[in-house]
């Protein structure tokens, strides 16, 4: 019989395998995007310590998906980041392993960290996966766009009304 994921809230102990995870699902997702160049640079203890940090203070919601004890998702959503926030909450990531794409772990992550609630996000501009995944959920660009911090232009995508 196959295993069932299951989805929680990160505790502190959760951040290493929590960080790993993120960590393996940008190199997957972002490869050609960001450069091997700029994967290589990215340390696993930095991010693990950022995680510990988040998770410890609670400045936002960590949620993780496992499967036979194996984080294979996370998701992250807290205060809007934005000056001119078009909702008082953001997802700040939702990412799963490559080989449980499209099994609706991403479904379960998003809605556990956002509870069906009004928030907004980023994404790329170039990453119509994502883009199709969120409006999927009720997300739509609302025309804001910027550029990233190594210059690749993001989105932003807004769910005003809670999804039934």
């Amino acid at each position: 019989m196959a295993s069932t994921p299951t989805v929680r809230v990160a505790t502190v102990d959760d951040a290493a395998a929590f960080a790993a995870c993120q960590l393996e699902c940008w190199r997957e997702a972002y490869t050609e995007l960001w450069g091997e160049e700029r994967l290589a640079e990215l340390d696993l203890d930095d991010l693990t310590a950022r995680r510990t940090a988040e998770i410890a203070d609670g400045s936002a919601v960590h949620v993780l998906a496992e499967l036979d004890g194996e984080v294979i998702g996370v998701a992250i959503s807290g205060p809007s980041r934005d000056e001119d926030a078009p909702t008082p909450e953001e997802v700040y990531a939702t990412f799963v392993r490559q080989q449980h794409q499209g099994s609706g772990i991403a479904d379960d992550l998003l809605e556990a960290t956002i509870d069906g609630r009004p928030v907004s996000l980023w994404t790329y501009r170039d990453n119509p996966r994502a883009a199709a995944f969120y409006v999927n959920h009720g997300f739509i660009p609302d025309g804001a766009e910027r550029p990233d911090s190594m210059g690749i232009m993001e989105i932003r995508m807004v769910r005003a009304h809670p999804q039934s």
